[in-house]
């Protein structure tokens, strides 16, 4: 068999294999092609090893296979350990099996009782996959399914398949309660449909392994269930506007790189939508497209004083606050540029909760909350893709019933800076479709987020929470704090200079 000449296949290079050939043939033959792991992703890796950690406490006696990884037989060091750990027929975490070029590593293998209730007695086990998700996927079920492949072939008795994951239902009290945290979810009878087609999967990859580069075409593979790590160099072939780029087209624009069919320009009109006509127009005339009778009404109907405002936001899978729960959106910041009349100088204030001490910080919220009392009582509250902002507000309504009224009373007066885009009043062929505020800001403006140390939301939620949870010193927090508001003050001064440039389009 070809795993003679490959080590094994592990059940994340098993996923990566049904996701894309050419993904598994470069794990195997090209790693250093492979992008390194970024922050934002690392972030998310040590997200879900936290929330691993968490199911254990459920398991009480259960013991962990260590993994030597400076061993040269560290894999079999773990299977040999997982062996010693299961004649205990205790709980075990991440029990290990290698066998017939499979390998993987069990979150949690549970002893079931024999009948007469002693575990010692029994000879079944179930086995628990955890996840730091909110709900099972399809990609969790191939998971577990190759897991029972490789564990049934090791001679293990399986009885119930487990899918633990977050349950967002959860708000958390004075105290982290572990058990109302998880869900476990039986996905026997769904991962089992698939037990047939693991061997021949595993087979066709192995043949994959060892032979030449795979020609894999590009398509919804590329970020399905995964934004595919070769997704940049594979797509880096397609020409600067490709049919890729029309806006919402989907997978059907996979289905017109088959037709031979390339760049905007080379697409048919009666394929396109009428949004993406004016896109295509766009780039073959490389100039930017306006509609203006319809962006004057809409400027017409902002009111002045303008509040340019912008949230960052943090939304940790454990709750850290009481009534909170996993994932809620926790409001730690805000720019505001205000301007009292058409084309006036901004004037800016923001907020940004910081503590002197860690690890575990105060509610950020209640300062915000009164903090937002710099936007008057009167004015279009503008922001970008409002729903976002919107989503805040009504939750700090929520949780602050006192400050309901008003903070309702921003939510009415909302607008929304992004329509003008959506709609297509107004395109620029540099916007690649994308009507997001960091598309459209540099092909607009002058202004853009490449020497800022943080560039989007994602990172600046990661970097606050490293701030206050993790152990970095006085100058490290003051510098991601810097970072921080110089970012979220850009968000809000990019709506102001798109603002005054969709006046001028206007005119």
């Amino acid at each position: 068999m070809a795993s003679d000449r490959s080590p094994y296949i592990s059940k994340s290079k098993y996923l990566s294999g049904l996701q894309c050939p050419k993904l598994l043939w470069t794990h195997f033959n090209n790693r250093e092609a492979i992008p390194k792991t970024n922050d934002t992703q690392q972030y998310i890796f040590d997200t879900g090893h936290m929330v691993g950690d968490l199911a254990k406490r459920l398991y009480p006696g259960g013991k962990e296979v260590p993994m030597v990884f400076q061993a040269d037989d560290a894999i079999e060091l773990t299977v040999t350990a997982t062996r010693d750990l299961i004649k205990r027929r205790i709980p075990i975490f991440e029990a290990s099996f290698l066998v017939d070029g499979r390998y993987c590593r069990v979150d949690v293998l549970v002893p079931v009782p024999g009948p007469d209730g002693d575990r010692l007695s029994g000879d079944t086990w179930d086995l628990v996959e955890v996840k730091s998700s909110t709900r099972v996927k399809d990609v969790n079920i191939n998971d577990v399914a190759f897991q029972y492949d490789t564990l049934t072939r090791s001679g293990i008795k399986l009885n119930r398949l487990f899918l633990m994951h977050i349950d967002t239902s959860y708000v958390r009290g004075d105290k982290f309660e572990v058990e109302r945290f998880f869900h476990l979810e039986d996905i026997t009878e769904r991962a089992l449909r698939l037990t047939d087609y693991v061997p021949s999967a595993v087979n066709r990859m192995f043949e994959v392994i060892v032979g030449p580069d795979p020609d894999t075409p590009i398509g919804p593979r590329c970020t399905s269930p995964y934004t595919c790590p070769l997704k940049e160099s594979c797509w880096s072939v397609l020409p600067d506007n490709s049919v890729t780029d029309l806006y919402r087209a989907g997978p059907r624009s996979f289905g017109l790189l088959d037709q031979g069919i390339f760049a905007i320009t080379g697409t048919p009109d009666s394929t396109l939508t009428p949004r993406q006509q004016i896109q295509k127009k766009a780039v073959a005339a490389n100039e930017i497209q306006v509609d203006r009778e319809p962006l004057r009404k809409w400027l017409r109907g902002l009111e002045y004083p303008l509040y340019h405002l912008d949230f960052e936001t943090m939304s940790p899978a454990v709750p850290p606050l009481s009534g909170t729960r996993p994932y809620q959106r926790i409001p730690f910041q805000f720019s505001l540029h205000i301007q009292d009349e058409p084309g006036a100088r901004p004037r800016h204030v923001e907020y940004l909760a910081t503590w002197d001490s860690v690890p575990l910080p105060g509610d950020p919220r209640p300062d915000l909350v009164r903090a937002l009392d710099a936007i008057g009582p009167d004015g279009t509250v503008l922001c970008w893709n409002m729903g976002f902002e919107k989503g805040v507000l009504e939750d700090l309504a929520e949780m602050f019933p006192a400050e309901a009224e008003r903070l309702a009373g921003l939510v009415e007066r909302m607008g929304d800076l992004i329509i003008p885009f959506r709609s297509f009043w107004v395109y620029h062929p540099l916007q690649k479709g994308n009507c997001s505020l960091k598309s459209v800001l540099p092909a607009l403006t002058d202004y853009d987020y490449d020497a800022l140390a943080i560039g989007d939301g994602l990172e600046a939620a990661r970097q606050y929470q490293q701030a206050l949870y993790s152990d970095v010193t006085v100058k490290e927090r003051t510098l991601i704090f810097r970072n921080l508001l110089e970012y979220c003050s850009l968000d809000t001064m990019a709506m102001v200079a798109i603002l005054s440039r969709l006046q001028k389009l206007a005119e």
